[in-house]
């Protein structure tokens, strides 16, 4: 069995963590085109007066596993403040986070991921300990655990989940040890209910621990980390939920670990972070689902890159360097090459292992295993587009603790 080594968590979480990878999976937003550099952010304000505005929520998964602070998902609304400009200053627009009603929200299990459905009425919970659970999600924010809170699919240790882009289906990784062969399955979503009904499964040509896996935002590709057993692709069919293997990617070098992967807006790009390297490979993607290196790759990173989100005009890419305690920021060109940002990287907690943008495209959300600030939002700063600016945190010692995951409503 292979050894964490502290590669998306924490020793002092749980020895189940030492045999098996934590996972999650990443859906991207449909967009069209990739642009660079096009001021896509909205402004900071839009009210001709003093305002306030709830936006969405972020939930974040927790693993702490003790009487006083048992394992959780911890919900967060995002409300922004705004002051209108006057003839002598400019409009301010002030972010604060407050938890939904009734957070946090005590598990039974211990969680791994997380996928919100494209409709914001349900979440998805990986459980380390077995099983996909469900919750529904209230027009506060509130979560209710579904099926008397028994899992709505069983049988297997979940490492992760992922909603395709439509509300369909449901695709899921079993956890897996480096000897061993993962298996994907697919379950048809009711969506009336939240509940699942099994499709089929398929069981990987090539041995790894599985890390993360991604739907290509067009639903016509998958594409799965297996450390240092490089990256698996697949083709999916949208209309029945049929996933094909393709192929596989290896690292770079023996020594290095694929740990995320994600796709951009259009589907013709893929993003994969990989230790050894310490840097972001950028990929195209082929009409067969296989990938080919684009000129330039690997982009460097820091120290440590784990979690890697293309932000939802398709311009930026965002990488945690969960060693480095910063994340790294990229301008993306339309042919896949990545140039730093200005300020990049830029400071976080400690140990960043995941990364969310939220529904209006104005915040970046990242959790951070070790603590410092658990949660930290983000803004993007508007003189320097793409750069991070500190927006709001959860600190240490409140809410959550030791997170693992992080999910935000579309």
């Amino acid at each position: 069995m292979v050894a964490l080594k502290g590669d998306r968590i924490q020793p002092i979480m749980l020895n189940f963590w030492k045999n098996f990878r934590a996972v999650s999976l990443v859906l991207t937003p449909c967009l069209a085109a990739v642009t660079t550099g096009c001021g896509f952010f909205p402004p900071l304000n839009q009210c001709t007066t003093n305002c306030t505005t709830s936006t969405d929520f972020m939930y974040v998964a927790n693993t702490s596993n003790s009487a006083a602070s048992p394992p959780s998902i911890a919900g967060f609304s995002l409300t922004t403040t705004t002051t209108a400009a006057t003839a002598t200053a400019a409009a301010t627009s002030t972010l604060s986070l407050a938890v939904t009603p009734g957070s946090a929200y005590s598990l039974g299990y211990i969680p791994s991921s997380m996928s919100i459905n494209p409709a914001n009425s349900f979440v998805y919970v990986a459980s380390l300990t077995g099983g996909i659970y469900l919750y529904s999600i209230g027009t506060n924010g509130a979560l209710t655990v579904q099926n008397n809170g028994t899992a709505v699919a069983s049988g297997f240790i979940a490492s992760a989940v992922a909603v395709d882009t439509t509300g369909t289906f449901l695709i899921v990784a079993g956890a897996s040890l480096s000897t061993t062969n993962a298996t994907v399955y697919v379950y048809s979503i009711a969506s009336s209910t939240g509940l699942l009904t099994a499709v089929g499964n398929l069981t990987l040509k090539k041995p790894g621990a599985s890390n993360r896996l991604s739907i290509a935002a067009n639903d016509t590709n998958v594409f799965l980390t297996l450390g240092t057993g490089g990256t698996e692709a697949f083709t999916f069919a949208s209309t029945t939920g049929v996933l094909t293997d393709v192929g596989n990617l290896p690292t770079l070098a023996a020594t290095n670990a694929d740990q995320d992967v994600t796709t951009n807006p259009s589907g013709t790009l893929a993003f994969i972070t990989e230790t050894g390297s310490a840097g972001v490979r950028v990929l195209t993607i082929g009409t067969n689902g296989g990938l080919t290196e684009v000129s330039g790759s690997p982009f460097a990173a820091g120290t440590g890159p784990t979690g890697v989100l293309v932000d939802s005009s398709g311009s930026y890419v965002y990488v945690t360097n969960r060693t480095s305690n910063t994340i790294s920021g990229y301008v993306l060109a339309a042919n896949g090459t990545l140039t730093q940002i200005a300020g990049s990287p830029f400071s976080t907690g400690t140990t960043p292992i995941d990364i969310a943008e939220d529904a209006t495209g104005k915040y970046v959300g990242v959790v951070c295993n070790g603590g410092g600030q658990d949660l930290e939002v983000y803004s993007f700063d508007a003189t320097t587009l793409g750069a991070l600016d500190a927006a709001a945190n959860a600190t240490t010692g409140t809410d959550p603790t030791l997170p693992v995951a992080i999910a935000a409503t579309h």
